[in-house]
């Protein structure tokens, strides 16, 4: 069959929009379809445009969305079924909220196997299989909606096809290769869709199976996709000493925990190996706030991680959500303050988001306090629910002036005056998207809108135009 998958485009700017790194899961799904002859093309909207000339002829069209880009995954369907074209989607949101998902979709592929999934579905489509047969699957037929039981988790990721890059249209943008090597975390945040998604045992590829995907892509630069590329710090020593001695030269980076500064010698291992930066979960300067997140970390571990990190030469990224209820009007100008501090490279203000499947989704949707479930809004990047101790007003202001305040003029200045270029383009960065996110007339409305919500009298003005 004539396949193709589309990564939908994200709704505006974002903490990620310089750094072009798709999602595995299509060109995984990809690589499987290939080898067993279909015709496959990746289309990821942030790479590059998407070719409906090509797309509209196809036999099968898939779609991999993320909460925040589920709404455009839904408006190209709807097109699509329009033309008689078979769709299917999958990720995390629609594994949740299936029933929202086919009413715009064919078929929507739930929780993990996708890969086997698409290739039972086709087998489907030729009336080689009933559709009740294929484990995952969610569809319409008889006049009723289907849900057919859970694939159980994948066990051995080795079995799993590497990611064909190569399918993807515009992969020369990227300036980094994704490697994932493990799935799921053994810890269980209560913003974090992972464990929902994929449970909490933590599953991971042969150190010998990631050595044989990087001698075979012989990448420049890496980012390691994992969740918790540590969470297993045994298994990491031994990946990381293979690496060396097999010579594999590359630089860097992956997302970690404050615990991976407990072990010198796995950092030490992670510097030789090439680690460069580490975006780790801080989430909180407040301890309350760490607590309620189920985070097992203090405020401590986090200042001695970093220290550690720097110790050694690697650069750390830290990632704070904010809007708990234990935080108060201060918590964004007390979190820039400390970020300052204690020197940490570059920041996330991840504002609070109760995505779909988290039990802080629940929680606040049962006591009411969900008052915006656009999805296009869930982004980290918009407050869609009622703070406890300010007014979501109050948070949305103070994460955008937190951002203009880390990656103000300031700071800029004396990179470029120190020559360190690195810190340069990341500030560089930071600010671009910064202006790019006020100057949206999206987000203008989005702001105002929150205004009005406020009690009166409650809300200052905000005025974009003096951060940008």
């Amino acid at each position: 069959m004539k396949v193709r998958l589309i990564e939908p485009a994200p709704p505006g700017m974002h903490v990620y929009s310089k750094v072009h790194l798709p999602r595995l899961g299509l060109p995984t799904i990809g690589a499987a379809l290939v080898a067993q002859g279909h015709e496959v093309r990746v289309y990821v909207a942030d790479l590059a445009p998407v070719d409906w000339d090509d797309v509209n002829t196809a036999d099968l069209v898939g779609f991999s969305a993320t909460t925040s880009t589920v709404v455009q995954a839904y408006e190209l369907a709807d097109g699509l079924r329009r033309r008689g074209i078979p769709t299917v989607i999958g990720g995390p949101h629609v594994t949740f909220l299936a029933d929202e998902a086919l009413e715009h979709v064919d078929y929507v592929a739930r929780g993990e196997g996708g890969e086997q999934l698409m290739l039972e579905l086709i087998e489907a489509l030729h009336g080689r299989r009933p559709l009740e047969t294929i484990r995952g699957l969610s569809y319409r037929g008889d006049g009723a909606v289907h849900h057919n039981a859970l694939r159980p988790p994948t066990g051995d990721l080795d079995s799993l096809p590497f990611p064909d890059l190569s399918l993807i249209e515009g992969q020369e943008q990227m300036s980094q290769t994704p490697i994932m090597t493990s799935w799921g975390c053994p810890f269980d945040c209560t913003f974090c869709s992972v464990t929902a998604m994929f449970g909490k045992k933590y599953r991971f590829r042969s150190p010998e199976n990631v050595v044989a995907e990087l001698a075979q892509k012989q990448p420049r630069r890496v980012f390691f996709y994992d969740d918790n590329l540590a969470a297993n710090r045994g298994r990491l020593k031994t990946l990381l000493r293979m690496i060396i001695e097999e010579g594999i030269e590359f630089s860097w980076s992956a997302q970690v925990r404050t615990d991976v500064t407990r072990d010198a010698e796995l950092l030490d291992l992670m510097r030789r190996s090439g680690c460069w930066m580490v975006y780790v979960g801080l989430e909180s300067i407040d301890q309350a706030t760490l607590d309620s997140y189920a985070k097992s970390q203090s405020v401590d571990d986090i200042i001695h991680a970093v220290q550690t990190l720097h110790a050694h030469g690697i650069k750390t990224h830290g990632m704070f959500v904010l809007g708990a209820d234990s935080d108060g009007p201060d918590v964004v100008r007390g979190t820039v303050d400390f970020a300052l501090e204690h020197k940490i490279d570059t920041i996330m203000l991840n504002i609070l988001t109760p995505l779909p499947g988290t039990s802080i989704f629940a929680e606040l949707d049962a006591a009411g306090r969900i008052f915006d479930k656009r999805w296009q809004f869930y982004d980290a990047l918009h407050v869609v629910f009622h703070p406890e101790r300010m007014t979501s007003y109050h948070l949305q202001k103070e994460t955008v002036r937190g951002y203009a305040r880390f990656y103000g003029w300031r700071r800029w200045l004396r990179f470029l005056l120190t020559f360190r270029f690195e810190e340069l383009r990341f500030v560089t960065w930071g600010r671009s998207i910064l202006h790019s996110w006020c100057g949206d007339q999206r987000n203008k409305d989005y702001v105002r809108t929150l205004k009005r919500l406020c009690p009166s009298g409650a809300a200052q003005a905000v005025k974009l135009h003096d951060v940008r």
